[in-house]
């Protein structure tokens, strides 16, 4: 069975609630379904200025006109904002979202100096960070969008680069979505974000072609679903 509007909201608010005890969570828009006919978002608050991001301005500009909208689903602590938005149409997944914006400065000890001094939590996330680079993957199965291997229906994009278009292999649930990220950016020695995570709860058929798997791609285990 095809996650619902209802699952995937869920499977998003589940995520946050569980980012907020982690304590990696710091600031939230829960979930919201906003339904049209045969059309179903699940979104937030503040989705309206995504398309910010899009623009042909400075990184550093698009960050804090995003942060300042609070266009997100969830501010991390080191102020990285995530945004997860998904379109449910006739029952089917049509498109969805799931963006990753990196803060392009970390907090200075000036700005506040208790932050470093109490929370070794903190301490050893922003110490990593080098080079802020934001990244997102979309999902688009409308028929005047997907051009096999130019445009497939699940990709990577990094860094905001246009015509960077990695193949995935399936759309994304919330809950790879958040263990992408927490995996390859917040995971340290000591601290298991991961392993705190809800199972998998959802998931999404594959929708990579055949010549779409010829190429280098992004492959979601299915051995993990439900």
């Amino acid at each position: 069975m095809l996650p619902t509007p209802k699952s995937i909201k869920e499977d998003m608010d589940g995520l946050i609630s569980e980012l907020i005890r982690g304590g990696i969570c710091n600031d939230q828009n829960f979930s919201a379904i906003r339904s049209s006919g045969s059309k179903a978002d699940i979104t937030f608050s503040g989705s309206e200025y995504v398309s910010i991001a899009l623009g042909n301005i400075e990184y550093a500009e698009i960050y804090r006109e995003l942060a300042d909208k609070r266009s997100y689903n969830m501010k991390l602590i080191d102020g990285a904002l995530l945004q997860m938005m998904y379109r449910i149409e006739n029952g089917e997944l049509l498109r969805h979202r799931l963006a990753f914006y990196p803060s392009p400065s970390l907090l200075s000890f000036r700005d506040d100096p208790g932050a470093y001094m109490r929370d070794d939590l903190f301490i050893e996330i922003v110490q990593r960070r080098i080079v802020p680079s934001p990244l997102r993957f979309d999902f688009d199965a409308r028929e005047d969008a997907h051009v096999d291997v130019v445009h497939p229906k699940s990709h990577l994009t990094l860094a905001d680069v246009k015509g960077c278009r990695i193949p995935v292999s399936a759309p994304l649930t919330p809950r790879w979505f958040i263990e992408f990220i927490l995996r390859n950016f917040y995971q340290t020695k000591t601290h298991d974000f991961v392993g705190a995570l809800p199972r998998h709860k959802i998931h999404f058929p594959a929708s990579i072609t055949a010549n779409e798997t010829r190429l280098m791609h992004v492959v979601i285990p299915y051995e993990a679903r439900a």
